[in-house]
C-alpha cells in the first residue's frame, strides 16, 4: 500500500469516527441543543481534527445525513435470505424503535432534523433522498415478491410508501409523544395486512410471519 492509500484510509477512518461521534451526540443531546463540543466529547481523537474536516455544526450535520442515507440503505438491503417475505419482515423490524436510550434519542433527533428541513433547503434535499431510498427499498422487496409469485400484484411503490410511513408515524407517537406500544401495534397491524392482503400463498409463510 502506498503513502497516498494510507492517507486516504486514515481520512476515511477519521470521517467514520466523526460520524459515529455525531450519532452518539445527537442521540444524547438532540439537534436543537447540539454543539461541536458535544460531538468532540464523543470523538476519541482531537477536536482540531474534527474542525479540520468540518468548519461548523451545520456542515457536519449535512455530511452526517449523507452518511446516514448510505448506512440505513445498506442495513435495509442486508439479509441472510432471498425470500421476499422474510426480507419484508426484517425491513419492518429494523424500523421498530429500540428500547435502549440512545436509539430512542436518535429517533427524536431525526425528527428535529426534519423540522429544521422546513427552513434549510440543503437539509431538506438530503432528507428527501433518505425518505425516498427507504421507500424504494421496500418497493424492491415487494416487486421481487410479485415476480417470485409470493405476493399479489400490487403497486410496489405505493405499498412500500404505505409500510414505511406507517412505521414512521407510529415511531413518532411512541418516542416523541409517549404513546407506549404504538410501534408494536403498527407492526402487528402491518403483519396482519401482509398475511391477509399481500401474501399470495399464506400457508407457505415462514414461522416469523404469523400475526
Amino acid at each position: 500500500m502506498g503513502m497516498r492509500d494510507e492517507v486516504a484510509n486514515d481520512q476515511s477512518d477519521s470521517r467514520d469516527a466523526i460520524m459515529s461521534a455525531t450519532f452518539r451526540a445527537l442521540s444524547r443531546h438532540g439537534y436543537a441543543d447540539l454543539t461541536m463540543q458535544d460531538i468532540a466529547d464523543e470523538f476519541e481523537k482531537s477536536r482540531s481534527l474534527l474542525h479540520y474536516h468540518y468548519d461548523t455544526r451545520d456542515d457536519l450535520i449535512l455530511a452526517f445525513v449523507d452518511n446516514l442515507i448510505g448506512w440505513v440503505g445498506d442495513e435495509l438491503e442486508e439479509s441472510s435470505t432471498e425470500d421476499p417475505r422474510t426480507r419484508l419482515l426484517e425491513y419492518i423490524e429494523r424500523f421498530s424503535p429500540n428500547q435502549r436510550e440512545y436509539a430512542r434519542g436518535f429517533v427524536v433527533a431525526l425528527f428535529e432534523l426534519r423540522l429544521q428541513a422546513l427552513h434549510n433547503e440543503q437539509l431538506r434535499e438530503k432528507l428527501a433522498r433518505h425518505y425516498q431510498q427507504n421507500i424504494d427499498t421496500a418497493a424492491r422487496i415487494i416487486a421481487d415478491g410479485i415476480e417470485a409469485g409470493v405476493f399479489h400484484p400490487v403497486n410496489p411503490e405505493k405499498t412500500g410508501e404505505l409500510i414505511y410511513n406507517s412505521l414512521q408515524g407510529a415511531a413518532f407517537y411512541e418516542v416523541v409523544l409517549g404513546a407506549d406500544g404504538a410501534t408494536q401495534r403498527m407492526r402487528d397491524g402491518l403483519l396482519e395486512y401482509i398475511v391477509s392482503e399481500l401474501v399470495a400463498v399464506p400457508e407457505m409463510l415462514e414461522t416469523g410471519f404469523a400475526p
